[in-house]
């Protein structure tokens, strides 16, 4: 994500991708925050938005993994990712994209 977007710039992006008829199911997701300009004068609530917008799509997604090099981002994609937990579905942040890639591989459908 890049800039400083909304909770439903997420949602409709998301959707896009989520719901592309051709996009495999169950699959990972890959969420990119390097580029998120604004993420500090993001409330709770929003954060937990845009988590609660995954946790929908848990039985069509494997994980979710965020890319946040910031101390700032990270902490926030942390707690952002107890709460799309507590809905089913794996979610952790990263500071680097290859951890991410990993991780996400990892838990791939076979």
């Amino acid at each position: 994500m890049d800039g400083d977007y909304t909770s439903s710039e997420v949602r409709r992006v998301g959707a896009a991708g989520l719901e592309d008829p051709d996009r495999p199911v169950p699959s990972p997701v890959l969420v990119d925050m390097s580029g998120a300009a604004g993420m500090r004068h993001k409330s709770s609530e929003q954060i937990g938005d845009t988590a609660g917008f995954f946790a929908e799509y848990n039985d069509s997604v494997t994980g979710v993994a965020v890319i946040a090099p910031s101390d700032l981002v990270f902490g926030m994609m942390n707690q952002a990712g107890a709460s799309a937990q507590a809905a089913g579905l794996e979610t952790r942040p990263f500071r680097d994209r290859s951890e991410a890639l990993s991780w996400l591989m990892g838990m791939a459908p076979e």
